[in-house]
């Protein structure tokens, strides 16, 4: 067995063993190259990234190139560069003589660092390839078939071992992610859990039936249940207060859709936020519903939201405000719902909370913070 083929065989067996080891894929690949050069005994070696959203391939790294090169320079992915060609054939392309190239346009870099011959081959994707694998030598070499075909061999088994790295960061990911939805769940589950015991506790059960106090928790509860359902389907800390609405509303909407009048700009407030606001929906509509504006059918609800103060500290104000409906009277007592509305709500949301009884129609306003 000639040195040649000894020394190719131990590049390809040095590199499986450290492919399996490695778990940074600059360093993969800056080995790929190391041992290349070594054992087809030419100097410069380098791995090209594509990157087709650029069209260009990146030197992504690479052995015995100018300082700022690798990690930094670029080339053209078309068909009139070396690795373009190889990359749009999925062969590989030899040039060994490049002053004499009449096929492709030939990067400067490759003339400043004295290159005279290259080849190029695939590396391979499952998906779409990762790049080309470039053997630049600084003296005319006619690379036999044999060399090519280790280059080849050579470049597929860096294909393995990128794929099998990009599944393994993939991977990583999806048990990071995991986790955090775990603790995520874990920490809304205790919240709502709290705001159940508070309904719970704090519906009262004074002059009702237990079929009154059954509908008024579990009317409650539905409306917690539906902003919460809202904020957990996005997998995010955040809530969307015109779906929240139109989904607490639908209800007293499905007969006429200008019953209950929702506007306002698209915008975020947290989750802690977003359940407060369908609570405070909810004993707002229910209310409005039994002795307000939706009694009748002249009657109608105008819920809209704003943005005011500066990007700095955003605050968002809500108002709900009804119209055409009997003559309001400020009740003889305060009930849970009265008390949800004027302080829990307000509390909760990290802002205030106002409630007016006006002989108009009710009108509730809440500011607070965006963060």
């Amino acid at each position: 067995m000639s040195y040649d083929l000894r020394a190719q065989r131990t590049a390809l067996a040095d590199f499986s063993l450290f492919a399996f080891q490695c778990s940074d894929l600059d360093t993969l690949l800056t080995r790929a190259a190391a041992l290349v050069s070594e054992a087809l005994e030419v100097d410069l070696v380098k791995v090209l990234e594509h990157r087709p959203e650029r069209q260009d391939f990146l030197l992504r790294a690479g052995v015995n190139w100018a300082p700022g090169v690798v990690g930094h320079a670029t080339l053209p992915d078309h068909e009139e560069s070396p690795a373009g060609y190889a990359l749009l054939t999925g062969k590989p392309v030899v040039s060994r003589n490049i002053a004499a190239e009449d096929r492709f346009q030939i990067n400067d870099l490759l003339l400043r660092h004295g290159v005279r011959s290259v080849v190029n081959v695939i590396i391979a994707g499952e998906e779409q390839p990762f790049g080309v694998l470039e053997v630049d030598a600084q003296h005319e070499r006619d690379f036999d078939e044999d060399e090519i075909a280790f280059l080849r061999t050579y470049a597929n088994l860096l294909a393995m071992a990128v794929e099998r790295m990009r599944r393994h960061d993939e991977l990583e990911l999806r048990a990071r992610e995991q986790t955090l939805l775990a603790r995520e769940l874990g920490h809304r589950v205790k919240n709502v859990l709290s705001l159940v015991q508070a309904l719970a506790s704090q519906t009262s059960v004074e002059n009702r039936s237990a079929q009154d106090y059954r509908s008024a928790f579990l009317g409650r509860l539905q409306a917690l249940s539906k902003a919460e359902s809202l904020i957990f389907d996005v997998r995010a800390d955040a809530a969307d207060p015109r779906r929240i609405a139109e989904d607490i509303l639908a209800p007293h909407r499905s007969s006429r859709s200008q019953t209950i009048v929702i506007k306002g700009p698209d915008v975020r407030m947290s989750a802690r936020q977003g359940r407060m606001f369908g609570l405070a929906l909810h004993e707002l509509a229910t209310n409005a519903a039994k002795h307000g504006a939706l009694t009748v059918k002249e009657g109608h609800v105008e819920l809209d939201w704003s943005i005011q103060g500066d990007a700095d500290q955003p605050r968002l104000i809500v108002r709900w405000q009804e119209f055409g409906g009997p003559e309001v009277r400020r009740p003889d007592r305060s009930g849970f719902g009265s008390l949800l509305l004027q302080r829990v709500v307000g509390r909760e949301m990290d802002g205030e909370a106002e409630l007016d009884y006006h002989p108009d129609g009710v009108i509730y306003q809440l500011r607070v913070p965006l963060k």
